[in-house]
């Protein structure tokens, strides 16, 4: 008989929350572009990492989801954070642009790894009495602990380097490598989910279950055009609202004022998402969760002033990934374990393929109108939560809309 202690108030859940906090506790964020120029990189060159990134991700999206369902979820979780850890001791000695390219494809593996299979662990170690709205209250802990590292890191990356030299960039990187550190370390504690795995089945016939799985359920159907069509663009907004800012003649401190306080927004809306959804029910939770960012988008492109721009900012931030905990629940609850991993991997590849798409349109407007991105992501979230009738929401039960 096993020995080893087990806390009860301690289950993977919460040990999720920490790794992913400590995991995205980047203190060299908002500078980071200035230290790959002192690299002696173009601005081509710099910008290009994060596309490279994004494509790593997406050509290995579905392999690792695949893998995920073949050897558990710990192991690729495991994987994952050992592979950012690698990347972030690399970036400590790296001054070419290929090394940083090799950095970069290194993270977008890792990334992958970590895309589907943490949703499917948490989902997996779940009591399964009343697992749904468990669900919620676990991954709207997640995303709180996701945007509470954004809130912190950028306020202790300011103290540590107050002004740029590369020494103090350097100590950010290091101590950034540490917090990875200490995530990789809590997922070697993660428990194993017992249950049905893919270790005998191929690559290819885990993929083809997992394809059927979405095609054979409506409901799950619906969810996944949800999820692709009603896209917010975060990655997007955080990157258009500094020149937005910068029209309204806002200072960058006060950009860094309004990513802390969007970040702080996002932790409780994504934290109380569940108890919301208790107390107004699933339609309407569900609706405004969608509804929403639509409606931020829209204020941020007709803004009269910077007061207006600033308090929109603020709550399409905050509200951009919201619906996020519901929508896992609902995707999860009707997803196979055997599959889970592949199927929300599948999810995620159309989604960023959809979200990458749209993100290069809007690259395109914002070099004419700064304004115009968001008055396409407003009307795109707001038009096609209109036609998939969002209001209406589907129960799994009988596949049939909530009317």
């Amino acid at each position: 008989m096993s020995t080893r202690f087990k806390c009860p108030c301690f289950t993977n859940v919460h040990k999720v929350a920490l790794l992913t906090f400590f995991s995205s506790l980047y203190l060299y964020g908002h500078v980071g572009t200035i230290y790959l120029q002192a690299r002696h990189l173009s601005l081509l060159q710099a910008s290009s990492i994060g596309s490279i990134i994004v494509i790593t991700i997406f050509l290995a999206e579905l392999p690792t989801g695949i893998l995920a369902d073949r050897i558990g979820r710990k192991k690729s979780i495991v994987m994952a954070l050992f592979l950012q850890f690698l990347g972030e001791l690399l970036y400590l000695f790296a001054s070419s642009y290929l090394a940083f390219v090799g950095i970069a494809i290194l993270a977008g593996i890792g990334f992958a790894f970590s895309s589907g299979c943490v949703e499917a662990l948490i989902y997996d170690s779940l009591p399964k009495d009343n697992r749904e709205d468990r669900m919620k209250q676990a991954m709207g802990l997640n995303g709180a602990a996701y945007y509470l590292a954004f809130f912190i890191a950028p306020i202790i990356g300011t103290l540590l380097v107050p002004q740029f030299t590369i020494e103090r960039f350097l100590l950010t990187v290091f101590i950034t490598a540490c917090s990875v550190l200490v995530a990789l370390l809590i997922a070697f504690s993660l428990e194993e989910t017992v249950g049905e795995r893919g270790e005998t089945e191929t690559a290819v016939s885990i993929l083809k279950n997992g394809i059927q799985t979405v095609r054979g359920n409506r409901f799950l159907l619906w969810l996944v055009g949800v999820s692709i069509f009603t896209s917010t663009f975060a990655g997007t907004l955080s990157s258009l609202f500094q020149p937005y800012f910068a029209d309204f003649g806002l200072t960058a401190r006060s950009m860094g004022i309004a990513s802390a306080m969007g970040a702080l927004l996002a932790v409780g809306l994504q934290k109380n998402i569940f108890r919301f959804e208790q107390q107004v029910g699933k339609r309407t939770a569900f609706t405004m969760s969608t509804l929403l960012p639509g409606i931020g988008y829209m204020l941020l492109a007709f803004a009269p002033s910077s007061g207006v721009a600033f308090a929109a900012f603020l709550f399409t931030y905050g509200t951009a990934t919201v619906k996020g905990p519901l929508l896992s629940s609902y995707q999860n609850g009707v997803i196979p374990e055997k599959v889970r991993a592949t199927v929300l991997s599948f999810i995620n590849l159309l989604v960023s393929f959809y979200a990458a798409a749209v993100g290069l349109l809007m690259g395109w407007l914002a070099d004419r109108q700064v304004t115009w991105p968001f008055l396409l992501a407003g009307v795109l979230i707001l038009l096609f939560a209109g036609i998939l009738r969002v209001d209406r929401i589907m129960l799994r039960q009988d596949s049939q809309p909530l009317i």
